[in-house]
């Protein structure tokens, strides 16, 4: 009897471990790898410069890929993805200590044209008339780019629909957009002082004098 029930219970044991096999061999656990990411990021970022230097996924199903790109450390994200079989979508990176979603990575350039086009009329206004307009508040642009003011959208905001900040004394102007997060002084900030743009940790932290 004993004998009986005891291969009864083996045979148990033997379907469970069976079982398990095969939930985990029809993915039932994620798989991330080096080559997954390379993959994606070069997808993303064709002719980059990229070396993978460590893969994981944490602790809430994101694959992080640690990487050389472009001769900077940056820190990719990846959102699993069910398609039947699990497939990765790189949804964020961390670079220089800022966290960018992709979608938000693609606005920056965006920004950063218009307020080259900005600084553009500024140094012509200069030009004409010895210096930048005063001011504090974006509204004073208005005299300096006229073609700004189209009445389909409003004055002079980012790609995030951000209205952009600037300072200045006439001598010297500092522009700002906030960035995605909209929060003056944080790192996503965009800063351009006098034709040049400069990091937050350059001293162009909003409400700074120019």
């Amino acid at each position: 009897m004993v004998d009986r029930n005891m291969q009864r219970t083996n045979r148990v044991l033997l379907a469970v471990v069976v079982l398990l096999a095969g939930l985990i061999g029809c993915g039932g656990s994620l798989s991330f790898t080096s080559e997954d990411a390379a993959a994606l990021i070069l997808e993303q970022y064709p002719g980059s410069d990229l070396r993978i230097q460590s893969v994981s996924i944490d602790e809430n199903d994101r694959g992080i890929a640690s990487a050389l790109f472009n001769d900077d450390v940056w820190t990719f994200y990846f959102l699993a993805q069910e398609n039947g079989v699990h497939s990765w979508v790189l949804d964020a990176v961390e670079t220089d200590g800022s966290y960018y979603y992709l979608k938000d990575l693609e606005k920056i350039p965006v920004t950063i044209g218009l307020m080259a086009e900005v600084a553009s009329a500024l140094e012509k206004y200069k030009a004409a008339n010895g210096s930048y307009p005063e001011g504090n508040n974006a509204d004073v642009l208005s005299v300096v780019a006229p073609g700004f003011n189209d009445a389909e959208a409003p004055l002079f905001t980012d790609a995030w629909d951000g209205m952009l900040s600037y300072e200045s004394d006439g001598e010297n102007y500092t522009m700002i957009s906030s960035g995605a997060d909209k929060i003056a002084g944080t790192r996503d900030d965009i800063i351009l002082h006098d034709g040049q743009f400069i990091s937050v940790e350059s001293g162009g932290s909003q409400g700074s004098t120019p």
